[in-house]
């Protein structure tokens, strides 16, 4: 039987969708990009209106609605709009709530079904800032009870969600059946210092000296026992203990790009009893991976998320009230790096589960392949259309997920100053590495009195 005329209409239609569906990506992609030039560029009500026309443009489907709530989460923050904030970053919580342990269900049971075709559940990084954000939120609005519950969390999730991965790598080699296992490497990332630092200024302002001391000793530990992470000296204001009878104000600013995923590509040379790989668009040491049963001579190839690191134009942020030069702010926290760590925990399985799935999927199509042009009595041209619509199918359910959250900021820098009671006038210059301008804000009329007085920004520049 010879391919007829619908069936060549089929083809090239096939061919045409996938194409399609290419360029939608694309343009969404794309889409996105504008959004967190807004931000960086601090024009958040523009961000607001294209983040809702994405929304009814189906940019973000039902499986990305999670990412709809940070990203509205976070720029209502950045506006300073703390309650709207809120209620997106419940939204958010809720959602993650509700996928997370599905996703790790089905991370660990999925060898063919990809990752981008079920419901963007965030990472662990993710989970931990969606709190810490609605903390400060809290804070801001004196709701102090509901701040201290949304720090309490902090420290909960990070021990829960840590067993969870664990045990869904146990469950991933419990159903293997190809033969090829995966090793858990624990984070062991339990204090948060930026969680931990929002505990110890509410303390402080509801006259609990013990207890602001203990988080300061908290954040010690933070330094001793996460040196990777707190790679840099702790600030000076946490260094020494504040005198209880001053006022002060608490700066906290958030700058730079978090960290993105991009995809890695390569080519799979399947050897008996082994795949090699080779060809990778960026340098990784891969090694040679052991699938008991493969036989060689087959050649695909593949694509898996990695995690590129964050950042920032910002090199100093100068402080002045009143006009005066009042200091810097120093590093709190890189949220960058943090974001890096806790994305490893799950790299591995990601990269096995990406090598399954496509061996798995190219030798049935490899084999599809050759039955379908035998039975059709395809000629050279017809085979090769027929081929490439084949492979461009698999290679359409290959996109590695890229999803992630990227109106986060990279760092999160602090500085505190004693200032009279009174109204003070505060303005924050944000210098590049040459000493250019990059930022500045003006915050006036600032009130200072006995309690919490905290201003907080973001630039993500």
């Amino acid at each position: 039987m010879k391919i007829g005329i619908k069936g060549k209409i089929g083809l090239v239609a096939l061919l045409a969708l996938f194409l399609f569906a290419c360029a939608t990506s694309i343009q969404r992609a794309r889409y996105f990009d504008t959004v967190v030039q807004d931000v960086a560029q601090n024009n958040f009500d523009l961000a607001l209106k294209k983040i809702q026309e994405a929304r009814k443009n189906h940019f973000y489907g039902e499986n990305d609605r999670l990412l709809y709530y940070l990203d509205l989460g976070s720029i209502y923050h950045y506006k300073h709009d703390y309650p709207q904030s809120n209620v997106n970053f419940d939204r958010a919580e809720q959602t993650m709530d509700e996928l997370f342990t599905k996703s790790i269900s089905q991370m660990a049971l999925s060898y063919i079904m990809n990752d981008n075709s079920v419901a963007y559940a965030g990472e662990i990084y993710e989970n931990l800032y969606v709190n810490v954000f609605k903390a400060l939120n809290y804070a801001q609005l004196n709701r102090f009870d509901d701040a201290f519950a949304e720090i309490k969390r902090v420290d909960i999730k990070l021990r829960e969600l840590e067993d969870r991965y664990q045990k869904a790598f146990e469950e991933f080699n419990r159903k293997d059946t190809t033969g090829v296992k995966v090793h858990y490497q624990p984070v062991h990332f339990y204090n948060d210092a930026l969680a931990h630092y929002l505990s110890y200024l509410i303390y402080r302002a509801d006259q609990r000296y013990d207890d602001s001391r203990i988080e300061i000793e908290k954040l010690h530990q933070a330094w001793q026992t996460h040196s990777d992470i707190y790679y840099f000296s702790m600030p000076s204001s946490l260094q020494k203990p504040s005198a209880p009878d001053k006022n002060y104000l608490n700066i906290i600013g958030f700058v730079g790009k978090a960290p993105y995923k991009i995809a890695v590509g390569g080519l799979i040379t399947t050897y008996n009893g082994y795949l090699g790989i080779s060809d990778l668009s960026v340098p990784l040491a891969l090694p040679r991976i052991p699938f008991p049963g493969l036989k060689a001579g087959y050649h695909f190839k593949f694509a898996f998320p990695v995690m590129r690191p964050g950042h920032t134009q910002i090199n100093r942020i100068d402080v002045f009230i009143d006009g005066q030069k009042a200091g810097e702010l120093e590093l709190l926290e890189d949220m960058g790096k943090v974001a890096l760590k806790t994305f490893r925990n799950k790299q591995q399985m990601i990269y096995i589960k990406t090598l399954v799935r496509t061996v798995t999927k190219g030798i049935l199509a490899a084999k599809g392949k050759k039955k379908l042009r035998k039975k059709l009595k395809a000629n050279a041209f017809w085979g090769a259309v027929l081929d490439a619509g084949i492979d461009l199918s698999v290679d359409d359910t290959e996109q590695p997920d890229l999803r992630c959250w990227k109106t986060l900021p990279d760092e999160c820098l602090i500085g505190e100053f004693p200032v009279e009671a009174g109204q003070h006038t505060v303005d924050i210059s944000c210098y590049s590495n040459n000493g250019s301008l990059v930022y500045q804000k003006r915050f006036a009329r600032v009130p200072v009195k006995q309690g919490l007085n905290l201003i907080d920004f973001a630039t993500l520049r």
